[in-house]
């Protein structure tokens, strides 16, 4: 079932021959997901892992990854720095006056017992010298307000547990999930009769609100969204009946609000502004339906002797501040009132559609299948040929008139993968050729100027997550972080990683499993050293959902909340 956000596709595209990617019956669409959900074989339990005993507080030195960090930004403590060479006092305090500190003595200029007549002379320039360096201090203080990155350092500590819930009924080792959006976590489990066992936590009370298995039961679970007020759940297929559940719990009381049954395997779900949006390949119909009641708002057909053949999601930048899963997905996107979303039809034709109203706007012929690689962000379409191999942007505004800019050609027997922003008018890519993922080249465009702007080789890379004007390459075992100009905060370190905001990276010392297992975490604001944070023990990291400062996992037999920031 194609679902929001989970970045299947981008991982199929860059999986190599002879590689099966994990793949569930339904085909998984990008757009909104819960945070971090890699694909897993829902059908076989993973093996028990037995982590009872408690791990050492920092890992080994020898599984300590070798990182470049670019040299810590700082303006404030430069500030400081200059403050104190000059004899100034430091530009700013942390603690609040006193009465005792709150100013200094003065002395006026040949004050008896400090020198005399010629002592004042030096008393005299050592003020107006001092007067100066405190205007060059208030300059510089000046400039590291109006210059500092948008997202400054979260507070990053040693991980701390804040809960052990129970569950409303015992969970197994099947599909677990959790969801995150803003103070309030959904945790979810399967229990032994295939019902979805779940609970909602406040995470900034500290308090449970509700758990139940009102959701009912399916053959097996697939996917769990916070939506604002509102918890989502989808069930994959029973292949007896060909149909999937999609169920809508009310955040606050945890009762089934609607559900709706999906009669295809080709079915997407997509969520806007107090919308939901299902793609329904049966009748040739996108239908909008309200979060609240589950009436139907709005329904486009497709146009004539056509099928649908994709959903994709427009972003804006505020989407790409939030947090992201550790393949890109986005767990709790900006729904505003103005969503749109572009269709695909089986003729290659687009469409702009109104997500809140379900006005079709413009459109255009021959743009895409649904299976080539694109993406949809800040009123523009991007799309690589599979054809021509030519990477073509099409202004949403003008998708019926304009004609598109030609960004890229790709090499010679060359492919492009895993499209992403990746700062203010550029777009990012991952370039293939021959099929030697060992050497395939991430590479950054400017979107004004259509041309390359830095590339470089990462192996194996298979999915981009921007992260402000950085962008984060991730691959089936490693990380990389790519700074503006291209310059490798980090390389090739072990493990997984995801945005936490547009210059915060949460970073797990090994893939996401769905086996209860042990991962060693680090904060890192791009530009500095990262944080330490500890180890996450006795839950199954793939099960994992955040935000800027808090976890909710699943354990082997309950639901965990913890602290790492804040």
């Amino acid at each position: 079932m194609p679902v929001p956000g989970d970045g299947s596709e981008q991982a199929a595209a860059a999986t190599p021959p002879g590689r099966t990617p994990d793949q569930d019956p339904f085909r998984y669409a990008t757009g909104t997901a819960p945070a971090a959900t890699p694909p897993t074989a829902p059908h076989e339990p993973p093996p028990p892992t037995d982590t009872r005993a408690e791990p050492p507080r920092n890992p080994p030195a020898a599984d300590e990854p070798s990182i470049r960090f670019a040299e810590p930004v700082d303006p404030w403590a430069e500030a400081e720095a200059a403050a104190r060479e000059a004899g100034s006092p430091p530009p700013y305090s942390m603690a609040p006056p006193t009465a005792a500190t709150a100013a200094g003595p003065t002395w006026p200029i040949g004050t008896p017992g400090q020198g005399g007549r010629g002592s004042s002379y030096r008393k005299g320039l050592w003020i107006v010298g001092g007067a100066a360096a405190a205007a060059t201090v208030a300059l510089a203080v000046a400039a590291a307000y109006l210059f500092w990155p948008g997202f400054r350092a979260l507070d990053y500590h040693d991980l701390q547990d804040v809960a052990r819930l129970d569950p409303a009924a015992p969970i197994t080792s099947g599909w677990a999930a959790t969801a995150v959006r803003g103070d309030r976590a959904y945790l979810a489990g399967t229990g032994e009769s295939g019902e979805a066992v779940v609970t909602a936590y406040d995470l900034d009370a500290g308090e449970e609100i509700w758990k139940n298995t009102k959701a009912g039961t399916a053959r097996t679970w697939s996917r769990l969204w916070a939506l604002p007020g509102a918890a989502v759940l989808l069930s994959e297929p029973d292949y007896t009946t060909s149909t999937a559940r999609l169920v809508v719990l009310d955040g606050r009381t945890g009762a089934v609000r609607w559900e709706k049954t999906l009669h295809s395997s080709d079915d997407t779900v997509r969520f806007g502004a107090d919308i939901v949006l299902i793609e329904d390949h049966r009748a040739k119909t996108l239908r909008g339906y309200e979060l609240t009641t589950g009436e139907e708002r709005w329904h486009a057909d497709n146009p004539a002797d056509t099928t649908q053949s994709g959903l994709v999601t427009v972003t804006s930048q505020a989407d790409l501040d939030g947090t992201s899963g550790a393949r890109g997905s986005l767990p709790a996107p900006e729904l505003s009132d103005d969503d749109q979303v572009v269709q695909l039809t089986s003729d290659r034709t687009a469409r702009v559609i109104d997500v809140r109203t379900g006005k079709i706007g413009k459109s255009r012929a021959d743009v895409a299948y649904g299976s080539e690689p694109m993406v949809a962000h800040d009123g523009r379409l991007f799309v690589e040929e599979s054809s021509s191999h030519r990477l073509l942007a099409y202004d949403l505004a003008g998708l019926d008139s304009g004609e598109p800019q030609l960004l890229y050609t790709a090499k010679k027997d060359g492919s492009v993968t895993g499209l992403a922003p990746c700062g203010e008018h550029r777009i990012c890519f991952i370039e293939t050729v021959s099929y030697a993922y060992d050497k395939a080249q991430v590479v950054a465009i400017d979107l004004d100027q259509h041309r390359e702007v830095w590339r470089r080789t990462t192996p194996k890379a298979e999915v981009l997550i921007p992260v402000g004007d950085a962008v984060l390459a991730v691959g089936d075992e490693t990380t990389t972080l790519y700074d503006a100009d291209g310059k490798p905060e980090w390389e090739g370190v072990k493990g997984a990683a995801a945005r936490l905001d547009g210059g915060n990276v949460l970073r797990f010392s090994d893939d996401l499993s769905m086996s209860v297992s042990d991962r060693y975490l680090d904060g890192v604001h791009l530009g500095d050293p990262k944080v330490q944070i500890g180890p996450l023990s006795d839950v199954r990291s793939g099960s994992c959902s955040w935000n800027t400062s808090m976890l909710a996992c699943v354990g082997e037999k309950d639901f965990a909340i913890k602290r790492f920031a804040g």
